[in-house]
């Protein structure tokens, strides 16, 4: 493992990304712990679901997946599907252990083709919703999912980028912390949600901070627009320090490589002349393809050009 230049593009200086433990050892567990401390928190204010509420739906959408035969190391592929529906196909994918595979909608043929998922949903249809509703709100969970087992899968381009549980987690524990962002912060994330970005944005970073989400009462907003609180910058050729400061996003990095000019949370930047040198837990599992992680795994670092 520690000879693996993935693995060792990985590493902080000399601390390996499973030296550095998140709270949580999975997705899943996340959603249990955040759901059940803060219960009666209004998650999505706009429409009154509750931390509790949401949990169930979870558990109820799990339910329902394992009624279609997904199991632990399945793909599924999702598109089209609205907030706050996504966010909980998300956790239901996750509490089973399968792998959510997401991409930009002029991708969506190349990931279907490239992973081969064993479900596509891209609607939940009105008798979907009824036999979600009919399932249990208890789910009993069998995966034993690992913190460095795939969980998401992203077509940003032709090549899938794999991310870990971990390089889930620990990419929004760096923008929590770094954002002090708190259970009483509502936040507006105008972000799609079929983005890796996306997912740290809006499915994890709220139940990560015990917030709510809000489109017409948040105290903090991101967006792409110039007119948020943190600009998100999908597009950049400099990692700059502004304010209020800007979220650099690397879907090769999770999702936010940096916030301002800091690397986000045991992150390191190497910036010359045509290229970024990246080292550091948020580091992707690899591209599908292994020619396109030979390319850019050199000599201990992920090589990104610019």
């Amino acid at each position: 493992m520690k000879n693996n230049p993935i693995y060792k593009a990985q590493c902080f200086g000399n601390v390996e990304p499973i030296e550095y433990m998140v709270p949580y050892p999975n997705l899943r567990s996340l959603a249990v712990g955040q759901c059940i401390k803060f219960s009666n928190n209004i998650l999505y204010k706009d429409i009154g679901i509750t931390n509790d509420a949401f949990y169930k739906s979870i558990n109820k959408t799990a339910n329902w997946l394992l009624t279609k035969r997904i199991k632990k190391g399945d793909k599924v592929f999702v598109t089209n599907i609205l907030s706050p529906m996504m966010e909980i196909l998300n956790y239901a994918i996750w509490s089973i252990g399968a792998v959510l595979v997401i991409a930009d909608k002029v991708k969506n043929n190349i990931a279907i083709n490239k992973t081969k998922p064993k479900l596509i949903i891209n609607k939940i249809t009105e008798k979907d919703k009824s036999i979600i509703d009919e399932q249990s709100d208890d789910f009993i969970e069998t995966s034993n999912t690992l913190l460095l087992d795939e969980a998401v899968i992203y077509f940003n381009n032709r090549m899938g980028i794999r991310l870990s549980h971990y390089n889930l987690l620990i990419n929004t524990y760096g923008v929590q912390k770094h954002l002090n962002i708190l259970h009483k912060d509502v936040l507006n994330i105008d972000i799609p949600l079929n983005t890796s970005t996306g997912i740290v944005l809006k499915t994890i970073l709220p139940l990560y901070a015990g917030a709510s989400i809000s489109d017409k009462s948040a105290n903090i907003t991101f967006s792409a627009q110039n007119n948020a609180d943190y600009q998100v910058k999908f597009d950049w050729n400099n990692i700059l320090d502004t304010d209020p400061q800007c979220l650099y996003v690397l879907p090769e990095a999770t999702a936010i490589l940096a916030i301002g000019n800091t690397p986000n949370h045991l992150m390191s930047i190497i910036k010359e002349k045509d290229k970024i040198k990246i080292n550091g837990h948020s580091v992707m599992m690899g591209y599908l393809d292994d020619e396109d992680n030979q390319r850019v795994f050199r000599n201990g670092s992920l090589i990104i050009l610019k």
